[in-house]
Order: structure tokens, then C-alpha cells, then sequence
């Protein structure tokens, strides 16, 4: 029972991300990248803090050998993952990021090589190369406000490629956040005081870009900006985050990742029935090799040794 549960959390925990990429979108049509992640990681911060802080504010002491790694996790798991993610979601679809999102537990599985010394298989390798290919399909569609601002060019993949290294940043970053957490500190105090720094530091950065280019006003209509950042605290910031960290207690981090494909087919549901979207051939045959990849990738899985 309790590992039915667990299974059903998995794809709540899913069903939470395909959403966010929903709201990320609208958020971005009202401000820009660096004032919404700095707004909302310094609100969502403060909240889980300021929570564990009247459960148990004992948690809350961080001895100084441990700055550095939770500076490292402010770094990739908010301020680098974040910027390149919203600014890629100003010219991409939320299911076209949605798609690209999909290919982190390959880049999961690459990182447990290089970082746990786990050894791949060859069925991982071409699982991973498989998956690795259903990226391409989806950046054949020509987006619209990519047209708009590189004059028509349906070639140019920059936010794509800014994507993927968002996926790559916040990949890499669980496996600091899995670390802290078998040092002993608590989900709460980890993702409090990433939000928290992440979000100053993105602050931070928004006023030197003012300083530099000029400040213009942060947000055009602050009713719907609201709105938008009040969906993605509550359903990442608090739910997604949490249950993630919560979740990677019982799995490996490849599993986790490895489920990660029901996050478009959710994507596609609700671009379908709340954004009116088209859904072309292109994301077909993408979530299709994803699932190809993952289901060769997994069939190796067991195959795989340490070095």
C-alpha cells in the first residue's frame, strides 16, 4: 500500500511540473526573467523558512564548512537553472519546453557516470542516444516569437540550446541537494535558503542589468504577474520541490528522473484543453522517442555496475 502511494506521488509530482511550465509562460508575458525569479524564489524562500523556523528553528544553523555547498546549490538549482529557463520560455511553448524537459534522466544518468562512477550499459548508452535525438523534432517548429526576434529563421536554436542547459543545471543540482540531505539537514532548509539566495542573487542581478541598460517598469500588469507567481510558489516552490526531495528518499535520483516522461504527456493534456494549443506531429514522434529511449534505457539498467 504504502508503496502504491509512493507510485501515485510519482505522478502527482509530474503532473505539478507540466503545470509550472504553464505558469512560467504567462508569468514571462509581465515582467522579465530576472525580476520573476527574484520576486519569487525571495517570497518562497522566506515561506519555507520562516516555517522551519517555527518548527524547529534549531535546523536552521548551517556550520561555516557547509556554506560552500549550499552556495553551490543556490547556484544550479535556482539562480542558473532559473535564468536560463524563463529566459528560453520567452520565445518557447510551454509544451515545446515541456518536451525538452523530458530528456533530463538521460542527463541524470550521464552525471551518475561522471559523478557516482556508475558504470552504463550498452543499452543505456542507446537509450540515452535515442533519447538524446527526440529533442530535434520539436525544434524543427518554427516559434513564432523566435521568428519575431531573429527575423523568421526557424534555424536558430538558441533558446532551445539555453534549455538544455537549464535541464543540466538543475540535474546536476539534486545530486547536492541528495548530498546535503545525508549530511542531515532537513528539505525545508535546503530548498529555504536556495530559493532565498538564488532569489537575491537574481535581484541582485536585475538591478545591475537597470544600472547598466536603464530601469524600465518590472512588471506591466501586477494583478495577472501576481496571479501567475502565486501558482508557481504554491505548486513548485512549495508542493513540487518538497515532494521531489521527499520522493528521491525511497528512489534513486535515475528513477525519479526516469518518470520524468509523464511530465509532457501531462504537458499535452493541459496545452490541449487550457492553452488551445495544436498539437502537431512534431511532439509525437518527440515523446515517442523519449519513451523509446527511456524504455531501452531501463532495460539496461540493470545491467549497469560500479567502476
Amino acid at each position: 500500500m504504502k508503496g502504491l502511494r509512493s507510485m501515485v506521488l510519482v505522478f502527482v509530482l509530474y503532473a505539478l511540473l507540466a503545470s509550472t511550465f504553464i505558469f512560467s509562460v504567462e508569468a514571462v508575458r509581465y515582467s522579465e526573467p530576472l525580476f520573476i525569479i527574484g520576486f519569487r524564489m525571495l517570497i518562497a524562500g522566506s515561506l519555507l523558512l520562516l516555517w522551519q523556523f517555527l518548527v524547529d528553528r534549531r535546523a536552521l544553523v548551517v556550520p561555516k564548512k557547509d556554506w560552500g555547498i549550499f552556495l553551490k546549490v543556490s547556484l544550479f538549482h535556482i539562480y542558473f537553472a532559473f535564468i536560463l529557463d524563463f529566459w528560453s520560455l520567452q520565445y518557447l511553448s510551454a509544451l515545446k519546453a515541456n518536451v525538452i524537459y523530458a530528456t533530463s534522466p538521460f542527463v541524470t544518468a550521464l552525471l551518475s557516470y561522471v559523478i557516482l562512477k556508475e558504470r552504463l550499459s550498452f543499452a543505456q548508452i542507446v537509450g540515452m542516444l535515442i533519447g538524446t535525438l527526440s529533442i530535434f523534432p520539436v525544434c524543427l517548429i518554427a516559434d513564432t516569437k523566435v521568428c519575431e526576434v531573429w527575423g523568421g529563421s526557424s534555424s536558430v536554436l538558441l533558446p532551445e540550446l539555453a534549455l538544455l542547459g537549464a535541464v543540466l543545471s538543475s540535474s546536476y543540482a539534486w545530486f547536492i541537494v541528495k548530498d546535503l540531505m545525508a549530511r542531515g539537514y532537513g528539505l525545508l532548509v535546503i530548498n529555504g535558503v536556495a530559493m532565498l539566495v538564488g532569489g537575491a542573487l537574481s535581484m541582485a542581478s536585475w538591478v545591475l542589468k537597470g544600472s547598466i541598460v536603464g530601469f524600465v517598469a518590472p512588471v506591466t500588469d501586477w494583478t495577472w504577474f501576481l496571479v501567475w507567481i502565486f501558482a508557481l510558489i504554491v505548486s513548485a516552490n512549495i508542493f513540487f520541490y518538497n515532494l521531489y526531495g521527499w520522493l528521491i528518499k525511497s528512489y534513486s535520483l535515475t528513477f525519479i528522473a526516469l518518470a520524468g516522461f509523464l511530465s509532457p504527456s501531462f504537458g499535452v493534456l493541459y496545452e490541449w484543453l487550457f492553452m488551445g494549443g495544436v498539437i502537431t506531429w512534431h511532439y509525437g514522434v518527440s515523446i515517442g522517442l523519449v519513451a523509446l529511449g527511456l524504455y531501452v534505457f531501463y532495460g539496461g539498467e540493470h545491467k549497469a555496475r560500479p567502476v
